[in-house]
């Protein structure tokens, strides 16, 4: 088996390649005066077994990905499969206004069309409805990080720990976080004023009370920071102690950083589906696992 890193993806893919054992191929990418992407699989990779590692976070991760699997279905008539850490437009997998594209379903269908894959991995998704606008005839599962997460915070030892999801939507990561390790958990309320301000309340029955506990505030993304920082500035009214957030994917747009630091947050914890400085958790050994556990099929 090879694995194929995306230019998005590098240290994720070098991790998973450690994880099997495996070598990871060599890849050029760069750019055409003009803009266009290029895109090269340096390494003999006929016969084997591939992998190809790439987040979709930009509209040039899609195209290295398009191009990535254009590229080896030529070399190599084995296996393919693709890991995608971060399925980009997943949180666009339905249409609000007439005349909308779904977005969601447009990336799967462009996915599918360039070549043959058998399996495509994809973590935590937004919404996991949205694998069904992948090929029918290419297999599709999603690996859930959140274990990983609550593993992290048990091994931090931190004191008097309540893990808290900022919304309904985040009710099913919330307890797969906390549930495996003990921790107690609870959601908050959320209604959503525009695309870019949240208000954030209590239930009218919060099972848990943080006063004088530690929180950890789960979700799958975040992005401007903007629900996170109104969750954490309530519950900083409620009078939680420290307060540290985690999530899958760390989009970490705009001012997001210094808006949850200025909120009251003390850590900021993430995995490497995107990597950044926040990536303190790896999803290699969980990846790796899965395609380990595939190939003895």
């Amino acid at each position: 088996m090879k694995i194929i890193p995306g230019m998005s993806a590098q240290t994720l893919a070098a991790r998973i390649a450690v994880e099997l054992d495996c070598k990871v191929s060599s890849c050029e990418f760069k750019r055409f005066p003009d803009g266009e992407l290029y895109t090269r699989v340096l390494d003999d990779i006929k016969d084997e077994a591939l992998t190809i590692v790439q987040s979709i976070r930009t509209d040039s991760d899609l195209v290295c990905l398009l191009q990535l699997i254009d590229a080896v279905e030529e070399a190599s008539e084995t296996n393919l499969d693709i890991v995608i850490p971060y399925l980009g437009y997943a949180r666009q997998d339905k249409k609000f206004e007439p005349g909308e594209a779904i977005s969601a379903r447009a990336i799967a269908r462009s996915i599918c069309a360039v070549g043959v894959i058998d399996t495509i991995y994809v973590i935590n998704v937004h919404n996991r409805d949205v694998l069904r606008y992948f090929n029918a005839d290419t297999d599709t599962k999603e690996l859930n990080a959140a274990p990983l997460i609550g593993d992290y915070i048990a091994k931090r030892e931190i004191p008097s720990v309540v893990v808290i999801g900022p919304d309904g939507g985040a009710t099913e990561l919330a307890k797969a976080v906390a549930a495996p390790r003990g921790f107690d958990y609870d959601v908050l309320e959320k209604m959503r004023i525009s695309s870019e301000e949240v208000k954030i309340k209590l239930p009218k029955k919060l099972s848990l009370s943080v006063e004088g506990k530690n929180v950890v505030i789960v979700d799958d993304i975040i992005s401007t920071g903007g629900t996170i920082s109104e969750a954490a500035s309530m519950l900083r009214a409620q009078g939680a102690n420290d307060i540290y957030v985690a999530c899958v994917h760390g989009v970490f747009v705009q001012n997001a950083i210094s808006r949850m630091q200025n909120a009251g947050v003390k850590e900021i914890i993430a995995t490497d589906t995107i990597e950044s400085e926040f990536s303190k958790i790896s999803v290699a050994k969980m990846v790796a696992d899965e395609l380990k556990f595939r190939s003895s099929k």
